[in-house]
């Protein structure tokens, strides 16, 4: 019986002058991609040290679309920082899977810079993962781990819910032997920061390092949750533990530390 535009016709039934063939298997399904959203993550944060190229290079995506991948609507936005670089386009907004994603960023437009001559289908596809991973929920973003508030708040405040002793733990598994126990063994952005005093004011650029790993170095991604929530809780975690001034100093960074009552690490910070 053949059904043609919702009518029932009746075929006539082949011809068997032997055993019948067997029937066609339908062919297996080809297996999911396997992408690395932390290499990902560490090419939006700047391909050029992952990838050592020199020339005409489109900008680095992080100046366009800021820590949040949310370009003017967030952090770098004219409500927060205002950064002059930022796009007026949400990357967590765009549609489409993952080959979708990075064929949106090869080809650029809307203000986009063409990334195809810059970074390869595999590099690209990579921070589409990423991307598409944030978007659907399999990754954390910024607004889990921090929230926007006003530039006279200093633009962020971390979430509530961190559990600092759990944080000190993490990092003394994880950062310490890097780092140093307290974070002073070396000084980030020319001596201005230790890793703490960097992170009680550069949450929102430090989160999605510890997230995705940091460019040119060894440092990959120092969270390990096997769900989004997990590794939110693990970032969590982590930066209410670097609030603690006392634990994480600034050392000999030059640029000064957060005083009392900052806003940023809220009643986290000590």
């Amino acid at each position: 019986m053949i059904l043609f535009g919702g009518m029932v016709a009746c075929a006539a039934a082949p011809r068997s002058d032997g055993p019948a063939a067997p029937a066609a298997s339908a062919p297996a399904p080809e297996p999911r991609r396997a992408y690395d959203t932390a290499r990902g993550g560490r090419l939006f944060d700047k391909w050029t040290a992952e990838t050592k190229r020199t020339g005409a290079e489109p900008a680095r995506m992080k100046d366009l679309f800021g820590w949040d991948l949310r370009g003017q609507k967030g952090m770098y936005g004219p409500e927060h920082m205002n950064k002059k670089n930022a796009l007026p386009v949400d990357l967590l907004s765009w549609e489409g899977d993952v080959a979708a994603v990075a064929a949106r960023l090869a080809r650029g437009g809307d203000g986009v810079p063409a990334y195809a001559p810059a970074l390869t289908p595999p590099e690209l596809e990579n921070v589409a993962a990423l991307i598409v991973a944030m978007r659907d929920g399999e990754l954390p973003r910024a607004d889990q781990v921090l929230t926007l508030t006003s530039p006279a708040a200093k633009d962020y405040a971390l979430a509530t819910g961190g559990d600092a002793a759990r944080g000190k733990a993490l990092f003394a598994e994880r950062c310490a032997n890097c780092h140093g126990a307290d974070g002073t063994k070396f000084l980030l952005d020319d001596g201005a920061y230790s890793l703490g005093s960097h992170a009680r004011q550069k949450a929102y650029e430090d989160w999605f390092k510890i997230l995705n790993g940091q460019p040119g170095s060894a440092m990959e991604r120092q969270v390990k949750g096997a769900s989004a929530a997990e590794m939110r809780k693990e970032l969590l975690d982590l930066l209410t533990a670097l609030c603690d001034r006392t634990a994480f100093p600034k050392g000999a960074a030059t640029a000064a530390d957060v005083p009392d009552a900052d806003p940023r690490c809220g009643a986290a910070l000590r």
